[in-house]
């Protein structure tokens, strides 16, 4: 892969593969920083890729009741409906050992994503910032989180400094609560799981260029993330 931005790549023969190195990656980050300063935050992104991760980090043995689990972003769904993240995290995740961590959803019922903006970030007040660990994904429109391109809200997710914002992408369903950027990118860790050759060829692309806006990622494509995909 040739690219004119340098990252952290690490390229893996398979999803099982991929997921067992980076869980126990961030394993080993959240044990330390609960060693270090007796906490430890994790946002985690949805999607089928990062279900085997949550599986194999949810049996994981660390000290979980000392770790805040949030999402990167969600659809404004309750969590009985399929496509919410939420749902997703609790089935998958906060399991296991992992079912002592404090998990701090987004979704507020009775409030759009909009009317809920100030709530959502209120909750984060005494929650440990930056995020010690980030787990990003990747759309083949170069979204991140759900910082779309087509959302009207792409310039407020590239400068605000909230830690979350409420979006509405024109090209996919549902209205969204989103990281910002400043949130994603002062991140302790930073990662990005990718699989398959759409991804690969989005990931060429979005390094091979530099326009924010036309492709999120980009802001987060410096040597300060790291990428790991497979086929």
């Amino acid at each position: 892969m040739t690219t004119s931005t340098p990252i952290n790549l690490h390229n893996f023969d398979d999803l099982e593969q991929q997921s067992q190195h980076l869980a126990q990656v961030v394993g080993q980050i959240l044990q330390t920083q609960i060693s270090n300063s007796g906490s430890a935050s994790l946002a985690v992104s949805g999607g089928s890729t990062p279900k085997k991760l949550f599986e194999l980090l949810s049996k994981i043995d660390l000290e979980w009741q000392n770790v805040a689990i949030t999402l990167v972003d969600d659809r404004w769904l309750a969590n009985d409906q399929a496509d919410s993240n939420q749902q997703l995290v609790e089935k998958n995740l906060l399991q296991n050992h992992a079912s002592h961590a404090t998990f701090i959803p987004l979704y507020q019922e009775g409030y759009s994503a909009f009317e809920a903006t100030t709530k959502v970030n209120s909750l984060f007040d005494n929650i440990k910032q930056p995020f010690d660990v980030v787990l990003l994904g990747m759309g083949n429109d170069g979204h991140t989180a759900s910082l779309f391109p087509c959302s009207d809200q792409i310039n407020e997710g590239l400068s605000t400094s909230a830690t979350y914002l409420a979006t509405q992408p024109t090209t996919a369903p549902y209205q969204r609560m989103s990281l910002s950027a400043q949130a994603i990118e002062a991140a302790g860790h930073l990662f990005l799981q990718l699989k398959g050759a759409d991804k690969q060829a989005t990931l060429n692309k979005a390094l091979n260029g530099d326009k924010h806006l036309e492709m999120p990622i980009r802001r987060f494509l410096t040597n300060n993330i790291t990428v790991l995909w497979c086929p």
